[in-house]
This record gives C-alpha cells, sequence and structure tokens, in this order.
C-alpha cells in the first residue's frame, strides 16, 4: 500500500534508509516558519515535493545564538507545492492524541457563502497547523489542498467513469465530487505513518473518497530516490485540487480530460 511518503517518491529498503535520509533533508532545509509553538524546516524539491519538519527548542546547553545548540526533528509532514487554490472557511482545530505541538487538522468548508457554510466540509492535515492554530477562528482563507493517494482508478473520460458502475447496485455519485469519509469514522488503518494502534477512534480523519477530471498531469521523478509519482491538477466538486500518486499504484497514464476516482489523505497549507 502506498504511503504519505512514497505518494511523492520517498521509498524506503529499511528504516535505517529512511532515518538517514530525513536528517539529510532536515539539514538541508532553507526555509523556516517560525510559530509560537516552534519551528518549521522546509525542505522543497524541484518536482514540487516538500518535507515539513517539526524542529524542537535548541538545547541551551550546547551554545548560545542562531547556531548554537542541537534541535531536535520531533516529527515530520510531507507537502506538494502544486498549483491549487481553494477558499474555505477554517472553522476548527483538532489534536490528535499523539500530536506534537506542530501538527493537527483543521476542519473546514470548501467554497463557503455569506454564512460561513460551503459546499462540503473537510478536515485536512496542515503542514502549518500551529500558524492557523494562532487565528482567530473562524476564518475565511485561501488554501492549498494536496490529495495524497491510497487508491485510484483512471478513466480516459467521464462517460467511461460513469459506465464502470453501471451494474453497481446502490447510489450513483456524480462525476465531479467529493465524500468527506474521515468525517464519518472511517479510520481504516491507511499506513504505519498515518494512524497507530494508540488513535483516538473518536477523532476524525483527514480522508476523502474524490472524483475528477484531470486539468492537468505531470508524471515525476523524485530526486532523491529515483522513484516517480504523479501529480495532476483535479477539478472536482466547487474545488480544483492538486492529486498525487505513487507510480505503482496508478495503472493507466492520466491525461488532460481523464476522469479519476481516488481514496485519499488530504494535507493543506494557507497561502492568503
Amino acid at each position: 500500500m502506498a504511503s504519505n511518503l512514497s505518494t511523492i517518491g520517498f521509498s524506503f529498503i529499511d528504516d535505517a534508509s529512511f532515518e538517514a535520509t530525513m536528517v539529510k533533508l532536515a539539514n538541508q532545509a532553507q526555509q523556516r516558519l517560525a510559530t509560537d509553538q516552534g519551528e518549521y524546516a522546509i525542505w522543497r524539491s524541484r518536482t514540487g515535493a516538500e518535507i515539513w519538519f517539526h524542529l524542537g527548542a535548541r538545547d541551551p546547553d550546547e551554545g548560545a545564538g542562531a547556531e548554537g545548540g542541537e534541535r531536535a526533528i520531533m516529527g515530520l509532514a510531507p507537502f506538494y507545492e502544486g498549483e491549487s487554490d481553494v477558499r474555505v472557511a477554517a472553522t476548527e482545530v483538532v489534536k490528535r492524541p499523539d500530536d506534537n505541538a506542530l501538527e493537527g487538522l483543521v476542519h473546514a468548508w470548501v467554497a463557503p457563502d455569506e454564512s460561513g457554510i460551503g459546499s462540503y466540509p473537510i478536515v485536512y492535515e496542515a503542514v502549518d497547523f500551529a500558524a492557523v492554530a494562532a487565528r482567530e477562528l473562524p476564518v475565511e482563507c485561501r488554501c492549498r489542498i494536496a490529495c495524497f493517494c491510497r487508491e485510484i482508478s483512471v478513466f480516459d473520460s467521464v462517460e467511461a467513469l460513469l459506465a464502470s458502475e453501471l451494474n453497481q447496485e446502490g447510489p450513483k455519485l456524480a462525476a465531479q465530487s467529493l465524500v468527506p469519509v474521515g468525517l464519518f469514522g472511517d479510520l481504516e488503518d491507511t499506513g504505519e505513518e498515518d494512524a497507530d494502534e494508540d488513535s483516538d477512534a473518536t477523532s476524525p480523519a483527514p480522508t476523502v473518497l474524490i472524483r475528477g477530471i484531470v486539468k492537468a498531469h505531470r508524471r515525476q521523478t523524485n530526486e532523491i530516490t529515483g522513484h516517480a509519482f504523479h501529480w495532476m491538477l483535479v477539478e472536482t466538486l466547487d474545488a480544483t485540487l492538486d492529486v498525487l500518486a505513487d507510480a505503482d499504484l496508478v495503472e493507466t497514464e492520466p491525461r488532460e480530460g481523464s476522469a479519476i476516482e481516488a481514496y485519499a489523505w488530504l494535507f493543506g497549507r494557507t497561502i492568503a
């Protein structure tokens, strides 16, 4: 099964390779985002893939000044700096039992009206969580939303997508639709970095079922690992989102005009 990291090309043969690579990238991270809760160090690939490292405080016994003291990596989150620009109304932040001070979820409405209610709610993992949590909520903002696929099917056209379910029983979804399944108590295990046995079963999950039309596509290669992944810009219901998929998941090469159906984990960051 694809993981959040393999979705942007980070596949490793063992834990030692993973740890060594992440430490190397953390040391190479040039961009910083400081918050009251700590600091993010952001490593950015030429493909648009990113790793947001969560840095602890410097050890005061190791020296003073900007360069003094060791920085512990408390955690990390992958992201992709794509082309999505989604208007949302952020209404609530959610902390899971194992979250550190720099990570958490944001509950939001997509395409809000004057009342602050939108077309549908989502929960996304905010890579800039501490900055969002410091704001007075609710607040309308623009977000980059990236869908990291766990499963994906690519169809040649909308007609092919709809034809694939003609013999299926039950209600049918529109070709452009998004269902926030993680808000319905869907805590299916989606990979070792996403959930564990101690997770709070009452917490929402940033998981969605998305259908949409591919407006742009690029097959990318992670320059650190050499592993391929796909980026797509997908038009769904009242939003156009970045969709990422491990190349091993994709059986049919997407193209402009393809239709997709995917089960995905949402990441987001505030852009304005």
